[in-house]
């Protein structure tokens, strides 16, 4: 590492060290920090420009060195976490009920790991990856399945009748998580835009971009069953545009958005509504704008309510 390098990761550790941003995972601290940057760059930029830190560098410089050393200090982080999970957080045995084919859960592991890896390259990839990241990361979305399973009414009734998932419970859940880790894979297909800029979008993608999307990602992932891969393509269509999307892609939307705004360990005022209720109750209101099916939304609002979540 050189010395510019080496500056600019004394900096950014420093503000990694900021006990707040302890408890976020690895994707939210790094959205965190580059939002402080670009907040006050007009108050950094004489510090950081000095002769100990960046001297005779203009801020384009100066971001584009701090976000390269923050983005090779989170992936210290998110890279075995990535790993773990892929181990030990999802069962893969699901796919052979979908292709019929047996190919080794390694070899699933190995290609999915390998896209990821290619799609954390990209600045705005990371930040769109850290809500489906998050809601894997903390199994947001089991307790929410049970529940539904349990009532057997419009989300059981999708997953079963309509989408024909002749799979178990456990397996449906699996299916749903791994169409949210691969949800943000048609970043591979968009242009970097400009170092720093990492905004957060709540549009969706037209049906003809997933069209042309399939057609060229099928051939980065090949050995994806066709019904997961899109499942994961469709996750990122409005329901609104699309109301064949698959139930398992439309939950992995959900949770994937809602996860954005998760923090781990809120502790709720007496009185107060749940973080989780909150959220769908806001999402209701506003589930035209997001692309969400607004019955989801209905029985997973009156989950949480029921179960103080």
């Amino acid at each position: 590492m050189d010395n510019d390098l080496l500056r600019a990761a004394s900096f950014v550790n420093r503000l990694l060290a900021n006990p707040a941003l302890a408890q976020l995972p690895p994707l939210q601290r790094e959205e965190q920090i580059i939002q402080f940057l670009n907040a006050n760059a007009q108050a950094l930029y004489p510090t950081l420009s000095s002769p100990q830190f960046l001297p005779g560098k203009n801020w384009a410089t100066i971001l584009t060195l701090l976000t390269r050393v923050l983005t090779i200090e989170t992936d210290k982080l998110l890279l075995p976490q990535l790993h773990e999970l892929l181990d030990a957080g999802i069962d893969f045995t699901f796919m052979s009920f979908l292709h019929q084919l047996r190919i080794p859960s390694e070899k699933y592991k190995e290609e999915i790991f390998t896209c990821l890896q290619r799609l954390l390259q990209k600045g705005a990839a990371r930040t769109a990856f850290s809500g489906p990241f998050t809601a894997l990361s903390a199994n947001l979305t089991d307790r929410y399945i049970d529940e539904s399973f349990e009532l057997r009414h419009y989300i059981h009734f999708e997953l079963t009748k309509v989408q024909k998932l002749k799979m178990s419970k456990k397996d449906i859940k699996n299916m749903v998580k791994v169409s949210m880790l691969l949800k943000t894979i048609i970043f591979l297909l968009t242009v970097e835009g400009t170092t720093g800029s990492r905004e957060k979008s709540a549009a969706m993608v037209g049906v003809r971009f997933i069209d042309k999307a399939y057609s060229i990602l099928k051939a980065q992932l090949k050995l994806l069953p066709d019904a997961l891969f899109k499942s994961a393509l469709n996750s990122n269509v409005s329901f609104q545009e699309n109301k064949n999307i698959e139930a398992t892609g439309r939950i992995a939307s959900i949770f994937s958005f809602r996860a954005q705004s998760y923090k781990p360990g809120v502790q709720v005022d007496r009185g107060a509504n749940t973080p989780d209720r909150s959220w769908f109750n806001i999402a209701r209101r506003n589930f035209k704008f997001y692309g969400f099916d607004i019955k989801m939304l209905d029985e997973f609002y009156k989950i949480a309510a029921e179960n103080g979540w």
